[in-house]
């Protein structure tokens, strides 16, 4: 009797654990797949140059954002992204365009690489600086409307700087296309669906003077909030600080630059929006 007792003990645990799994499968396969999200943000607003010092040549002239009158008028700043998540990852691509343009009759001699501009010279003077960068981020912490994730960015960087006299007998730029890599960090907080949310994104990168010759940095930090306006489609205001340069002695050049942006624009969520037009 007591062999017959465990026997059927022993087929009612493994019965059990059959329809435990049984029960487990059907669940797994109702559950829905990880989907692919896709977001679009364009935002707009105001910059202001609280410092551009350059240094361009062996024997070139240092000068400042007011010395080519880049902080009498505030500027337009712009970026696009497009968002691809899934699961735990995120990639992005950004295009930020940066172009400023100015003219000033300069108080003092000024020598831009081999090109001296004397004073009293009616200069136009070209500040470029166009961003494509693509970035990846983790998302290791998500707790009540709370997420944080981590990872990396590289950007490409279109740049020149120019000096052209107005009556065009003398001009001189430096160019360049470089490649920057960067960690990058985001702290959001949405605490439901249809409530503001908000948050802090940060784009960083220094060579620590790790770098025989060179001594350079970037930043770009936002703090930044929502709000939805409709089905899929939020509102959204930051505030950004950005800037950083390089101290190049091989090419002699010298640049270091901060601006900082508010901005408005929109994030639009396109799984959700189209979800809602079926």
């Amino acid at each position: 009797m007591s062999e017959l007792r465990n026997r059927r003990f022993v087929y009612a645990v493994v019965a059990s654990l059959l329809g435990g799994l049984q029960v487990a499968s059907a669940d797994t396969a109702t559950m829905p797949a990880a989907t692919l999200r896709a977001t679009v943000t364009y935002e707009t607003g105001p910059a202001y140059i609280a410092q551009n010092d350059g240094d361009y040549g062996a024997t070139g002239t240092r000068y400042s954002a007011a010395d080519v009158g880049q902080q009498a008028n505030l500027l337009l700043s712009r970026r696009a992204s497009v968002e691809l998540s899934h699961g735990r990852h995120t990639a992005i691509l950004l295009y930020a365009p940066f172009e400023v343009l100015t003219e000033v009759v300069l108080a003092r001699d000024l020598q831009f690489r081999d090109t001296l501009f004397l004073t009293g010279t009616l200069v136009q003077h070209r500040y470029l600086f166009d961003g494509y960068r693509g970035s990846y981020l983790y998302r290791f912490l998500e707790r009540g409307g709370l997420s944080l994730e981590a990872g990396g960015s590289l950007q490409i960087r279109n740049a020149e700087v120019a000096f052209r006299s107005l009556d065009g007998a003398q001009r001189a730029a430096e160019d360049n296309i470089g490649l920057v890599a960067a960690a990058k960090t985001r702290l959001r907080y949405r605490p439901t669906s249809d409530s503001w949310w908000g948050g802090l994104e940060a784009d960083g990168f220094s060579t620590f003077g790790l770098v025989s010759g060179v001594r350079g940095a970037i930043y770009d930090v936002q703090l930044f909030a929502g709000h939805p306006v409709a089905r899929g489609v939020d509102l959204m205001f930051g505030a950004r600080l950005l800037g950083g340069g390089a101290n190049v002695e091989s090419r002699d050049i010298y640049n270091w630059a901060n601006f900082i942006a508010f901005t408005a624009g929109v994030r639009i969520s396109l799984d959700t929006l189209l979800g809602a037009a079926r």
